[in-house]
């Protein structure tokens, strides 16, 4: 089977990047932000997460460790900081409709509502900062689970000062022009990214 263009990106552009010596060097030209977005079609979320693990062993295997943060968890981890379950969500689906529960998990996602943390936050709060910034690389991954909820781009800008680790989030969707991204295919695209990108 041949390669995708995403799995020739990932062995060719980002990893070399990953393994040097100072992992955050290349993957952006600010350096007081090394981040890094790379991307690749939603419908290919299972086997980027082979592909992910099998590059985990790789950049071990090359002295650098590798922290994966899942973004469903921290979703999850928000609204229930926040004093809601997930049951209560689906509830209120079903009374108040989508498009109010929405509203509500965005508040909490961006800090708005009471008790809220922000889920920039909870991500620079679960990155292992005992870890040397050169060989520490964390990834955001199951970036998914945000969509209709939380800009990634809003995510990458708000960690600026907070996470100063090496960080590739992984963004399932497509370019829209030269310089946009388009969110799962289908948000209206987004131009206001600064780390580089991986495509």
């Amino acid at each position: 089977m041949s390669q995708k263009e995403w799995q020739r990106c990932l062995q060719q552009q980002l990893e070399p990047v990953l393994t040097a010596p100072d992992s955050g060097v290349g993957l952006s030209t600010y350096t007081d932000m090394p981040f890094g977005i790379f991307l690749y079609p939603p419908e290919d979320e299972w086997e980027l997460r082979q592909a992910l693990r099998d590059l985990v062993v790789r950049l071990e295997n090359a002295g650098k460790s590798v922290q994966r943060l899942s973004m469903a968890e921290l979703l999850k981890q928000s609204i229930e900081a926040a004093g809601l379950s997930l049951e209560e969500i689906a509830q209120g689906e079903a009374d108040l409709g989508i498009a109010m529960v929405r509203d509500t998990i965005r508040d909490v996602l961006s800090g708005k509502a009471a008790g809220s943390t922000p889920l920039d936050q909870l991500v620079a709060e679960a990155v292992d900062k005992s870890k040397p910034t050169t060989s520490h690389i964390v990834f955001l991954e199951r970036v998914g689970a945000l969509f209709g909820l939380h800009r990634p781009s809003a995510l990458l800008e708000n960690l600026h000062h907070k996470v100063s680790h090496p960080v590739v989030l992984f963004y399932p969707g497509q370019r829209d022009g030269p310089a946009g991204l388009r969110f799962m295919d289908e948000a209206e695209a987004d131009h206001n990214y600064r780390p580089k990108l991986f495509a």
